[in-house]
């Protein structure tokens, strides 16, 4: 008789469950969903298995097909982005990244997440040269629309959250440069979906610069690294900040 710890070696593998799961995170790396015959094509799949396959994650609700017949994520799928938004576990390749970010530049690192519909500080690291960012600390999430890591990941929100996230925000004004019009905001937005980044040039606090970059899974951008550092030595530093924002985020990516 075979013992629980023999059945949760990690060995054990049902190759029909692997398929079902790899074509599930196939299908969430699109915009625009797959076939049956792409997937089929792509893991080396008789036509009617990839259907069988499909079929039971279409019944399932985790995937559905759209009148095109492309295959898309479903609404059950959303327990599992919600399961995963919910947790404040950071993943070990983050926290990794986001120390040698504080480190290498001397400032104050971030890590930001969406979680439900508000972009929260999940994580930060103090460099040594850091300065504090009044009130944003971890678990943060107002004022997106002034924050550097607000308005980068907004900017790469799927375009229906973002017109009604942009059409509800209130645009308090916190310093003399905050954006406080929705036309400066979109055109804002736009500028980071074009460059990849995203800068708070003393928008949320006087005295303070940031600036953002997406950590990208596929082709979705699912979190954020965010350097401050007071205005009085950014432009010096910028070009270094960047470039070490920028190794850090595909450290993190992996």
């Amino acid at each position: 008789m075979e013992r629980e710890d023999d059945l949760d070696d990690g060995r054990t593998r049902i190759q029909s469950a692997s398929r079902a799961i790899r074509i599930l995170l196939a299908v969430a790396a699109t915009q625009d969903g797959l076939k049956a015959k792409e997937i089929a094509d792509a893991f080396g799949l008789s036509l009617p298995t990839a259907y069988h396959l499909l079929n039971t994650l279409t019944n399932e609700g985790v995937l559905f097909k759209d009148e095109r017949r492309r295959y898309l994520i479903g609404p059950r799928a959303a327990v599992i982005a919600e399961a995963v938004n919910n947790s404040n576990t950071v993943p070990d390749g983050y926290v990794k990244a986001l120390h040698a970010l504080a480190e290498r530049t001397g400032e104050t690192a971030y890590l930001s997440v969406w979680r439900r519909n508000e972009i929260v500080v999940l994580a930060t690291v103090e460099g040594s040269q850091a300065v504090r960012v009044t009130g944003l600390t971890a678990g943060y999430s107002d004022n997106i629309h002034a924050r550097a890591s607000g308005k980068l990941l907004l900017a790469f929100a799927p375009a229906p959250v973002r017109k009604t996230l942009i059409e509800g925000l209130v645009l308090r004004r916190l310093t003399h440069a905050t954006i406080t019009s929705r036309a400066a905001l979109r055109r804002e937005l736009e500028r980071i979906r074009a460059e990849g980044i995203s800068f708070d040039h003393q928008e949320f606090q006087d005295g303070v610069e940031c600036v953002s970059a997406p950590i990208r899974s596929g082709d979705k951008v699912v979190a954020c690294f965010t350097v401050s550092t007071p205005a009085g030595r950014f432009g010096r530093r910028q070009q270094m900040i960047v470039e070490t924002l920028l190794s850090a985020v595909a450290a993190a990516a992996g």
